[in-house]
């Protein structure tokens, strides 16, 4: 029989508001950490623990760390990094200095929204491994724009995720500062390979917390989402990297998912890169921008969009096949030049003439789906 004690120790522990630990990882961002900092410390203070790695900056990052530290007594818990070891460690030392029930990573050059802690914290459910929200976009004036982050057209992963992750290698979910994690899932699933995600430790992330149970997603917007010139290159050599990149990262992702998998005993597709469609899709940049410096063994542009062309048709239905279908068929029988053109529109946006941006909207509107 539960004691008077044990009564009311339960009954403190559910009043008791659920502690966010939003752990910033900085490398280099001194131009836009103090934003993400000030943003923090502007929530419930009983609702929210900050915690600020560094791994080795070479700007003046730790001088403005350390200034609001000072500053907030009490308020700022920090980890210097002694060594610059990489996103997937920066992860792996802020966690390991957290205490919240819940967990998120915050990109140095993004920004919480206000209220944010509060709403994230009144949706934690026993048993939900990631939660998953939008992003509104801003920009280098912290200027917060309507746009989100995936697009309010694309439906993000409720509920079983884990079926996609072992069929096809991925789902439809967000990246970093849009994840919410909770914690018994991390102390499972983390520390991650330092030098396997020295880069994209959200992916890791992703690509094994949805195996030990249910997510969920909002459409709530947390944060602000920065898009600035460190993100985007117009170079071809640059692109085709940045794709190779994307491809062994991938890799190792479905190597985690695997190891992940095998220790609860459930099945993963032989495939997973023949599933993947953004797994083809870099596959295709790769080829395209560098071809010679391509890392898949004897695969040309042609096999390369005819995979992913036949993996859409298999995948896809209504308007949105179609217009697939054309969109790849197009961009395969163009001139090399006109090749060059059609990918950069579909790499960056924002480049995209204003007649095509209608037309886009039209079609989200009118047939509901989004362009390939």
């Amino acid at each position: 029989m539960m004691s008077t004690m044990d009564q009311q120790a339960q009954e403190i522990a559910a009043s008791a508001p659920v502690v966010l630990s939003v752990i910033i990882n900085n490398y280099n961002y001194e131009q836009f950490v103090s934003k993400a900092i000030e943003s923090l410390l502007q929530q419930d203070p009983a609702r929210i623990e900050i915690i600020v790695v560094d791994d080795c900056s070479t700007d003046r990052s730790r001088d403005v760390i350390r200034d609001f530290q000072a500053k907030n007594p009490g308020r700022i818990k920090t980890v210097f990094q002694p060594v610059n070891s990489g996103q997937g460690a920066g992860f792996n030392a802020g966690f390991a200095a957290s205490n919240g029930q819940l967990v998120m990573f915050l990109d140095a050059d993004d920004f919480m929204l206000p209220g944010a802690s509060n709403l994230i914290g009144s949706r934690r459910e026993t048993g939900v491994t990631v939660y998953h929200y939008r992003m509104h976009y801003t920009d280098a004036t912290n200027a917060v724009g309507e746009g989100c982050f995936p697009p309010l057209n694309q439906k993000l992963a409720n509920g079983d995720a884990s079926s996609a992750l072992r069929e096809t290698g991925r789902y439809k979910g967000t990246i970093t500062s849009g994840l919410v994690f909770d914690r018994s899932i991390l102390e499972r699933i983390l520390p991650m390979d330092p030098e396997a995600f020295r880069y994209g430790g959200d992916g890791y992330l992703c690509a094994v917390a949805p195996l030990y149970g249910p997510v969920r997603s909002f459409e709530s917007a947390i944060c602000a989402y920065r898009l600035h010139s460190r993100q985007h290159t117009s170079r071809r050599e640059e692109k085709a990297r940045l794709a190779r990149w994307r491809i062994s990262h991938d890799q190792e992702r479905y190597k985690a998912l695997r190891e992940h998998a095998t220790r609860l005993g459930l099945f993963v597709a032989a495939d997973l890169g023949a599933r993947d469609e953004q797994h083809l899709f870099e596959r295709v940049v790769s080829v395209l921008f560098e071809p010679s410096a391509h890392t898949i063994p004897g695969e040309t542009l042609e096999d390369a969009v005819w995979a992913i062309r036949k993996l859409s048709w298999q995948t896809q239905s209504g308007p949105r096949r179609l217009v697939t279908w054309v969109w790849w068929t197009t961009f395969l029988i163009s001139p090399r030049p006109a090749r060059y053109a059609l990918m950069g529109l579909r790499l960056d946006p924002a480049t995209r003439p204003q007649w095509l941006k209608n037309l886009a909207r039209f079609l989200r509107k009118r047939l509901r789906f989004s362009m390939p």
